[in-house]
């Protein structure tokens, strides 16, 4: 029996074995409750109640001792319950996560507000910064947790990382920009264009720039900034300007001023949720990191 069954089979003791008042307790029809009875007796190859008439009139030896130990068991079950459900009232403290401003605005702008709002017993801080600078945060222990981008760069004997979202760079142009009618972009036809990225704080400037010294190119650098709207606004205004963001931008930013073209061999685009390797964390830091991960199953 599972625990539902044994709920029932209690119920039914409860109510002097009285099927069709438990029945209707239970909300279930009678026929229902009896074959349950008979196919957990037939194939246990016991019998828990006696019967007189086809009436069940009290219980066989075993169905007493199988009786009480039903009421241990549901009783630890409800015990378990109750723990589960109030074990995250009991955890308070403070918590510092480090997410890049681009990945907060696109990925977790849903997901922090909504874990924040749920636990009000914990102080949370959110440090915006780079990936690059966040990556130094984390090791000097300056915050606890790290959205970051794949690869760290950072020996797996120090950190634990677990892969939360998996994308890829992508360019982002003006309709009227001369790049606009091919399909695909191929990283040759980035040579002497006009470029605005990010700027040296972020992991992508750093991985841009090595993509242009492996595909032996030299795009235009024309301005730097650390805010990905004010990058993308200012493709939207200058035709000739062209920028390199994660694809998502372009599924949840929709608009017709600018469009969105994906590059042949792209740069990953891995978000990752990391965190020192410690022999003991503490309860709030072991239930964001749990937390956060949940939000990302699928």
């Amino acid at each position: 029996m599972d625990i539902r069954h044994l709920r029932y089979f209690i119920s039914i003791i409860d109510n002097d074995f009285n099927l069709s008042k438990t029945s209707k307790n239970l909300y279930i029809s009678q026929p229902a409750l009896s074959m349950m009875l008979s196919d957990f007796e037939n194939k246990e190859n016991i019998q828990l109640f006696k019967r007189s008439k086809g009436k069940i009139i009290g219980l066989t030896y075993i169905g007493e001792h199988y009786y009480y130990d039903a009421q241990e068991v549901v009783k630890k079950y409800n015990e378990m319950y109750l723990n589960l459900h109030t074990m995250t009232k009991k955890i308070t403290g403070n918590i510092i996560i480090g997410i890049p401003p681009l990945v907060l605005s696109i990925v977790f702008s849903k997901i922090m507000p909504q874990l924040i709002l749920k636990n009000s017993n914990i102080n949370f801080t959110i440090k915006e910064q780079g990936a690059y600078l966040l990556k130094n945060e984390l090791l000097l222990e300056n915050i606890q947790l790290a959205i970051l981008l794949s690869p760290e760069h950072i020996s797996k004997n120090i950190i634990d990382s677990f892969d939360l979202l998996n994308s890829e760079l992508s360019l982002f142009i003006s309709p009227q920009h001369e790049l606009a009618k091919k399909e695909y972009i191929t990283w040759q036809d980035l040579h002497n264009q006009k470029i605005a990225i990010f700027d040296d704080s972020f992991m992508i400037h750093h991985q841009l720039k090595e993509a242009f010294e492996r595909h032996n190119i030299y795009p235009h650098l024309i301005l730097k900034s650390s805010s990905w709207d004010f990058l993308l606004n200012s493709v939207k205004i200058n035709k000739e300007l062209l920028t390199i963001l994660p694809l998502p931008i372009a599924e949840q930013f929709n608009s017709p001023n600018f469009i969105c073209r994906r590059i042949e061999e792209p740069i990953p685009w891995i978000v990752t949720l990391c965190r020192l390797k410690k022999n003991n964390y503490t309860n709030t830091e072991n239930y964001i990191f749990d937390s956060l991960l949940k939000s990302f199953v699928r």
